[in-house]
């Protein structure tokens, strides 16, 4: 089985604010790590579901948020943008069986989400 997981950050538990997702935050060493434990858990839940191949897309900002060597061995980290609005999902095809999202968070103007957008026109 084969299965794509996009991992954003701002829907990544405790994460509150703004500047806790930006790389030069005092807290964001943390809440990256938080953010690959949780992408962490959804590989080896995939792999406990008998997945054998994973492609996890880092879609948060630099694409450089996921520490690769706490993903399990068959996990291939996709990382930087392609400069177009699809680029979260870069490299989805009908070649997968599945796909998960993490770090998610609800779209500009919907819900309660402190973190609520719809898209960084800076990676597009």
């Amino acid at each position: 089985m084969k299965i794509y997981i996009s991992a954003d950050i701002e829907g990544t538990t405790g994460i509150a604010h703004w500047d806790e997702t930006e790389k030069n935050h005092a807290d964001w060493k943390y809440f990256s790590l938080q953010m690959t434990r949780e992408v962490d858990a959804a590989c080896r839940g995939a792999v406990d579901a008998g997945c054998d191949e994973i492609v996890v897309k880092d879609a948060h900002d630099s694409a450089r948020n996921i520490d690769p060597r706490q993903l399990p061995q068959c996990v291939r980290l996709h990382r930087g943008w392609e400069g177009r609005p699809g680029s979260m999902m870069a490299g989805l095809d009908g070649s997968f069986d599945g796909c998960i999202f993490t770090g998610y968070h609800s779209g500009a103007g919907w819900g309660s989400s402190p973190l609520s957008h719809t898209m960084n026109t800076g990676n597009c």
